[in-house]
């Protein structure tokens, strides 16, 4: 019984604290005269909702998801290579892990002109910063887990004979899975956020949630 009044305490008291923010910092509020809030109190949200409204949130949630999930497809594709190529050859780690570490460090933002030199401001545009917030934790993780094999399983498949790909197949693979899907758990949220912000920097084409975000703030701005 504590363990479902918890949630609901948990979500009263969110909500109530919600109300009594919006009430102190807003005078307006108290004579509902229509005036900008600074933190509308949460039953003003649902005000502006309409038929119409849900549909342009539903659709672009489709398109944003869409662009989120091929993109991850291209990271762990693209990860996993990497990953397996670096665990392979030192020489190959050194030259592509700082690229990785740089690619994860440097803002979106700052890649923007080269993205849309290449791709233009269009789905592949979106798709591409997608894959470069996401391949990141895929390659790392894929590498940390082949070079967390035991030596003596490595042993095991030198007196195995076993050639490179049942090396691969049967021994990098099967063990790098635990840190590859640690590292899916990060990448798919990334995601997301990716294919998210990647609408507010490329316009064209269909609008995802970024571009319905930037939409509704400047509306409320406006108005």
């Amino acid at each position: 019984m504590k363990r479902r009044l918890a949630p609901i305490a948990s979500l009263a008291t969110f909500v109530g604290g919600w109300y009594l923010l919006a009430y102190s910092l807003d005078k307006n509020f108290a004579t509902d005269d229509g005036s900008a809030l600074i933190i509308p109190p949460p039953h003003r949200l649902f005000e502006g909702l309409n038929e119409r409204t849900i549909e342009r949130i539903l659709t672009a949630t489709g398109i944003s998801l869409a662009t989120a999930f091929v993109g991850l497809v291209v990271a762990l594709v693209l990860g996993w290579g990497v990953g397996l190529l670096m665990a392979s050859s030192n020489s190959v780690e050194r030259a592509v892990w700082p690229w990785l570490i740089a690619i994860q460090v440097t803002p979106v933002i700052v890649l923007t002109p080269i993205i849309v030199r290449i791709f233009g401001p269009s789905f592949a545009a979106r798709v591409f910063v997608t894959v470069l917030v996401a391949v990141f934790p895929i390659a790392s993780n894929v590498l940390f887990g082949v070079r967390s094999i035991p030596q003596s399983l490595r042993d095991l498949f030198v007196l195995r004979r076993a050639s490179s790909t049942q090396v691969v197949r049967e021994l990098w693979i099967p063990a790098a899975l635990p840190s590859f899907f640690a590292g899916l758990r990060v990448s798919a949220g990334l995601a997301v956020i990716g294919s998210i912000v990647g609408d507010f920097f490329f316009t064209r084409g269909e609008p995802g949630l970024g571009r319905l975000i930037n939409y509704f703030f400047l509306d409320t701005r406006s108005g």
